[in-house]
């Protein structure tokens, strides 16, 4: 799991799947309350408004989950990858590599 501290106290699950999917592209699946399972080529499960399921092709092997944890006047960010075997490590490198680095742009990012 890698977590990205963010000054927004105010930011919502809807507001991060929205920020995702303009900046992934359409390549990716971006669906707000889902997040992975670690069972094998399982479909995923429902969670929090506050958790967003970020996937490629049918979400059973790449993809990583997003959940919002709120903390004292800031919101940290703890990205999840999916997979249980070789996949996990293969979602670690690409996939929250990429959610991250979008992420901390934002972060960066004045006036957001």
């Amino acid at each position: 799991m890698s977590t990205l501290t963010v000054n927004r106290s105010d930011l919502t699950g809807q507001e991060l799947a929205d920020l995702l999917r303009s900046r992934l592209g359409p390549g990716y699946n971006v669906l707000p309350g889902l997040r992975t399972s670690r069972k094998p080529l399982a479909k995923p499960r429902p969670a929090t408004a506050d958790t967003v399921l970020v996937g490629r092709g049918s979400n059973r092997l790449f993809c990583a989950h997003v959940t919002i944890a709120h903390r004292a006047g800031r919101v940290e960010l703890e990205i999840t990858p999916g997979g249980l075997g070789w996949e996990t490590a293969v979602n670690s490198l690409r996939l929250v590599r990429k959610i991250r680095r979008l992420l901390s742009e934002m972060s960066e990012t004045p006036g957001r």
